[in-house]
């Protein structure tokens, strides 16, 4: 299928960098997308005036449960991502196109 991307199979390590942080080697698109996702949901949340406590009040989730989450300590697990979404009030897929965007730019 055309510009369908493998999830599990391992591309190139991809030495990934945020604001200047060596955050690690992400091995395939999916590990390379959530990451990107957590930094996504961190620009919609700037964009709306939001603190990370306000999403994770809006959620029902702990303020240090949201933190691991966007800090790529923990994976969001799918439930919350659509709460997350619909907290943001951005449709979900809208937000992995997004997060998928940036890996391609």
């Amino acid at each position: 299928m055309e510009g369908r991307r493998d999830l599990a199979d391992p591309q190139e390590p991809v030495l990934v960098r945020e604001s200047g942080i060596v955050l690690g080697h992400m091995n395939t698109y999916a590990e390379r997308l959530e990451a990107s996702l957590s930094r996504q949901i961190r620009v919609e949340l700037t964009e709306r005036g939001m603190e990370q406590k306000d999403l994770a009040d809006a959620v029902g989730i702990e303020a240090a449960t949201l933190s691991r989450y966007l800090k790529g300590h923990r994976s969001i697990p799918l439930p919350t991502f659509f709460k997350v979404a619909e907290s943001l009030d951005v449709a979900p897929h809208v937000l992995l196109q997004r997060a998928d965007a940036r890996l391609a730019g």
